[in-house]
């Protein structure tokens, strides 16, 4: 590399360099440049001289080395092909012993007694519940349901639908629009397009099993005491038919909802439904239980100690047991009312 010449003040360089840095205009860069044009032009011109050609080698005397040190590259080349090849047969075994083996990618439909019926809801590989049935009066019903909802997947159609709650829901509709599956409700309309689509992969080729369900909060809930002095007038069961699904409210005389429950796809399955809950109200259980959220609700359980059904969510445990008490007091007198759009 080409040096400046001897006769340039590495001191005043050193200066004029921090003046090139902190020079504000093209006229300043000039001035100092001019200073040191004779060595610029000297390092352009030994960079412009052609290079002194090299001295040829002498022979070697050793053409054997020379014949060994040819091989060399080729033999570290070659090495270095065979790690690569190695390492890449690692990484291909290493993906291939990471895919799951025997693991089932299959839904399941799982069935259980629940109050005086059987019902069933559909599981998804990685547990999620997609969605939940109506109770059927027993386990043939349960299994012709399961066909009938696997026939219509292909044929039947799968909509997204928004109920009076202003919660998203996905529903499959038959080919002569019956109702076949009602799904949970969802906050967001991405969710219940999510589970539909999950729906639709695991529905044709899920298992049927039976399960023994437990309620989790058997153990720790507390019974409620019922102490009805009469039955009293004024309370109603309303059934209401809202885009294609079927619901009832039962409700006190001054309006108090003291039940609810929705997702029936008929209006037989939603009568079914009343007169169960009207049986085990008689000889069922009540029980208070306390959410994850510190809010309290009533839950009947039937003589086999089954759920049959949940009250609304209060903030004190005695309004809960209070609600219970309600639905004794104006279950037998309650009129069935069907409201009209």
């Amino acid at each position: 590399m080409a040096k400046l010449n001897s006769n340039v003040d590495k001191e005043e360089l050193k200066k004029d360099i921090e003046a090139l840095k902190n020079a504000k205009n093209d006229e300043e860069v000039d001035a100092i440049l001019a200073k040191y044009q004779d060595a610029l032009n000297e390092v352009e011109a030994k960079k412009a001289e052609p290079a002194e050609e090299a001295p040829a080698k002498a022979p070697s005397k050793k053409p054997v080395a020379k014949k060994a040190t040819t091989k060399k590259p080729a033999e570290k080349k070659e090495t270095a092909k065979k790690t690569t090849t190695k390492a890449a047969a690692k990484k291909t075994t290493a993906k291939e012993d990471d895919k799951p083996k025997g693991r089932s990618y299959n839904g399941k439909y799982e069935v259980y007694e629940i109050g005086d019926g059987f019902q069933y809801h559909l599981k998804a590989s990685n547990g999620e519940i997609l969605f939940v049935s109506e109770v059927y009066t027993s386990r043939e019903g349960v299994t012709k349901a399961i066909d009938a909802l696997k026939r219509n997947i292909e044929t039947g159609e799968l909509r997204i639908t928004k109920d009076k709650k202003e919660r998203y829901k996905f529903k499959l509709i038959s080919k002569n629009y019956r109702v076949l599956a009602i799904s949970s409700s969802y906050p967001q309309e991405s969710g219940a397009v999510r589970a539909s689509e999950s729906f639709k992969k695991f529905a044709v080729k899920a298992d049927i099993v039976d399960i023994d369900y437990q309620d989790a909060d058997l153990k720790t809930a507390t019974p409620i005491k019922i102490t009805k002095d009469e039955d009293k007038d004024g309370g109603k069961f309303e059934i209401e038919k809202y885009d294609g699904e079927y619901s009832w409210d039962l409700k006190a005389s001054n309006g108090q909802i003291l039940c609810q429950a929705d997702g029936y796809t008929s209006k037989a399955g939603v009568l079914n439904s009343i007169e169960s809950f009207k049986k085990n109200a008689v000889e069922g259980t009540f029980k208070a239980v306390k959410d994850k959220n510190g809010q309290y609700c009533y839950k009947l359980y039937t003589p086999a100690g089954r759920v049959c059904a949940v009250g609304e969510s209060y903030t004190t445990k005695g309004s809960a047991e209070s609600a219970a008490n309600s639905v004794v007091s104006f279950i037998a007198l309650a009129e069935t009312v069907e409201i009209k759009d």
